[in-house]
């Protein structure tokens, strides 16, 4: 008798609290399970890119203001004759503040027939130093430095949209180890109460065949354990599901499926790692990734909303280049400096207009809309995620009552069951009985497992609604 009490003991108390297989198996906690699964998966690898290409788009858009290298000549020769031949080549330094430098050094044929008397240098050829500078359109801003302040912002959109993506996966990766949770511990508690049934069978037919119990006890006995080896297969098909879904979730750093531990053993889900704080959950909300993400598009667009509406002035590009004998542009004569500024020199314009500005107006009209298309869509997100943060929560605080009825209803379950025990030994009582308390205490723990599975599950949902970066 009292080795039976120390099992129904063990029975309870891997039913209730920590497993003994925990002890045996190697334990995977959910931490160290998504430590796994954002190390390699695929999604989470998008994301490490999406951080890159905001890098990169950086990069490009400054590469805009890369100093250039040019070169051109230009020849011809006809019967026999050389009509001319000239080039220049040089380097153009572009800036921020819209002004370009510009060096070059030009060369003609001396000996040519026919070449233009613009072209008329110095023998050996002629160093240039010169500036071009827009008046109007691209003075404060131009398509450069819209691309640049643009990419500038782009870096934390593409961090925020990855921060989601992780975040998503999160919630993906968190789910599916709590329903393989559930599916261990409810397997522990069909195969616990198999084994309890199986030892029950054999005290009803010990006591069959002293003669204290009729036959159709034995068989109610045989049914009973029948009925538990059913919820074993079945725990065990779930349980086998479970593992398929959380095993999909895993990666090697090859790109291949990871190889599933078969002595992993799942954390208990009455264990809550962290208690969440609705006041914390409200102001993470306000820097959700995705809420962030919208409000930086909106920087973006605002940006190029001034680059389309720069558009309407017109063009009109300044240049003036000093001249020198050669490369000397400090001439020796008495004028010095004066004489290079007022007589060694070449300047001009080039200036454009567009006489119906459709181009432009529409430019600036679709990027209206653009930004009040964002607007909208922060507006929903934030509603959506500030109503889900609520219901969440009152999930939550509903959970834990739950929790709280459901751990009552075990333990009473558990005393009716000790004492249908007793009376059963004392010939009180019956198989049925015995068999129907054992049903409903183990329907309650099922119910209390799947309580604690969901209440995990409620707080991942309000860490990933918040906005949690994990």
């Amino acid at each position: 008798m009292k080795n039976k009490r120390f099992r129904y003991f063990l029975f309870m108390l891997a039913t209730v609290a920590l497993p003994v297989s925990l002890l045996i198996g190697q334990a995977l906690t959910p931490v160290e399970f998504w430590q796994r699964v954002k190390l390699n998966h695929p999604v989470a690898r998008q994301a490490a890119l999406l951080q890159e290409q905001g890098a990169q788009e950086l990069l490009y858009a400054r590469g805009g203001f890369d100093p250039k290298l040019y070169a051109a000549q230009d020849q011809k020769v006809f019967d026999g004759k050389d009509y001319y031949r000239y080039g220049n080549g040089g380097i153009k330094v572009p800036t921020a503040l819209g002004l370009a430098l510009k060096a070059e050094y030009d060369w003609t044929d001396p000996n040519g027939l026919y070449y233009n008397p613009d072209r008329t240098i110095p023998e050996g050829g002629q160093a240039i130093v010169g500036v071009e500078l827009p008046l109007l359109r691209g003075l404060f801003f131009d398509e450069n430095r819209s691309d640049w302040r643009q990419a500038q912002i782009g870096q934390d959109r593409y961090r925020a949209i990855a921060d989601e993506l992780r975040n998503a996966l999160f919630v993906e990766a968190n789910k599916a180890y709590w329903e393989w949770s559930y599916a261990y511990y409810n397997r522990t508690i069909a195969e616990e109460a198999r084994a309890y049934s199986w030892e029950r069978l054999d005290g009803i037919r010990e006591s069959f065949r002293a003669g204290d119990y009729p036959a159709i006890d034995t068989l109610e006995a045989f049914l009973q354990w029948q009925s538990w080896e059913l919820e074993v297969q079945d725990a065990n098909l779930q349980l086998n599901h479970a593992i398929a879904k959380i095993q999909a979730l895993l990666w090697e750093q090859n790109g291949q499926p990871q190889v599933w531990q078969q002595n992993w053993v799942p954390q208990h889900p009455r264990l809550v790692e962290r208690a969440p704080v609705f006041a914390e959950l409200q102001t993470l909300l306000n820097d959700h990734p995705s809420l962030r993400a919208y409000q930086l598009k909106q920087q973006q667009l605002n940006i190029e909303r001034r680059w389309k509406a720069e558009q309407f002035k017109p063009e009109l590009t300044f240049n003036y280049n000093l001249l020198a004998e050669r490369v000397d542009f400090s001439p020796q004569d008495e004028t010095g400096l004066r004489n290079l500024l007022t007589d060694n020199y070449k300047w001009g314009f080039t200036f454009s207009a567009p006489l119906l500005f459709r181009k432009e107006r529409a430019g600036v009209a679709l990027t209206d809309i653009k930004i009040a298309q964002t607007d909208w869509k922060f507006q929903q997100k934030q509603q959506e995620l500030t109503t889900k943060l609520s219901a969440y929560w009152q999930e939550w605080e509903l959970r834990q009552k739950q929790l709280q009825l459901s751990e009552a209803v075990v333990e009473n379950y558990a005393t009716l069951m000790e004492a249908e025990r007793v009376k059963f030994r004392l010939g009180e009582s019956s198989v049925f009985l015995l068999n129907s308390r054992q049903q409903k205490l183990l329907s309650a723990q099922q119910k209390l497992l799947k309580t604690q599975i969901e209440l995990q599950k409620t707080l991942v949902s309000l860490w990933y609604t918040a906005g949690g970066t994990w």
